[in-house]
């Protein structure tokens, strides 16, 4: 199952990987979608069955969409993590402490669940209880969540570590910066977040169009069903296709 959508997957981290069973269920339902689709427009089962095909691919993307709407919980639970950080350091505690003072904070914080940051903080302690470096273990963190906010952060504290800097001082100025760049991507997801309804709504209401006509007035659309008519629609279908893709390439945000 997982090879069908080898080349869309293979970027994930590890830590965001959704399991089988999600991904037969979003197949499942974005296959019949797109079966559908290709029957309103065609009324053929060959043209259902291929646009089906589509529909596992769009299954694919609807999961790497899901990972970026992780990755920014995460970013935002991270913020959470920063302000206990620099509050246990401040308080004279080494970093060793701090996290583990950050994991009880964030089992008081989320009590009754455990969220995939805590997860791995949760990783990352184990692994300095163990002995390993408190460096190995941050950029294992790192690695396993994927953000940049987190890269910036970790590079930082691994360097002060060797160097021997002031990591007070370094992590409130880090701090301050990352929740800064935290804030600005908050607001501007904010600000396009009613545009995106907007489109999304819009893209929905042409399939509508056709299905009224077409079974409200059989008659009046019957010549797009023979002949010349299928080129028609499927010309119709390929613009629709294209402007929704290209609304949601416009209502991404780029980090």
């Amino acid at each position: 199952m997982r090879s069908i959508w080898g080349r869309q997957l293979a970027g994930i981290p590890p830590a965001y990987r959704p399991g089988t069973i999600k991904l037969t269920l979003y197949a499942g339902a974005y296959a019949a979608a797109y079966a559908s689709v290709g029957w309103l427009f065609f009324e053929s089962g060959a043209m259902s069955a291929l646009l089906a095909c589509g529909g596992w691919y769009a299954a694919g993307k609807r999961a790497v969409r899901d990972v970026e709407h992780q990755k920014r919980t995460v970013a935002s639970q991270f913020e959470q993590m920063l302000f206990s950080i620099s509050s246990s350091l401040q308080a004279g505690k080494s970093i060793e402490n701090a996290f583990r003072d950050v994991e009880s904070d964030m089992h008081r914080l989320y009590a009754g669940g455990r969220p995939l940051l805590l997860k791995e903080l949760e990783k990352l302690n184990r692994k300095v209880d163990t002995g390993i470096p408190a460096e190995e273990a941050i950029q294992q963190f790192q690695r396993n969540l994927a953000i940049d906010e987190i890269d910036s952060w970790a590079d930082m504290v691994c360097t002060c570590k060797r160097t021997g800097g002031d990591l007070v001082q370094i992590m409130r100025q880090s701090s301050r910066s990352i929740i800064e760049k935290l804030n600005v991507e908050r607001e501007l997801a904010v600000l396009i977040a009613g545009k995106r309804f907007e489109a999304k709504a819009l893209s929905v209401v042409p399939f509508l169009i056709v299905a009224l006509f077409r079974y409200g007035s059989p008659e009046y659309m019957e010549p797009l069903y023979e002949g010349g008519g299928r080129a028609v629609m499927g010309a119709a279908l390929a613009l629709l296709g294209t402007g929704i893709a290209l609304s949601e390439r416009l209502m991404r945000i780029e980090a």
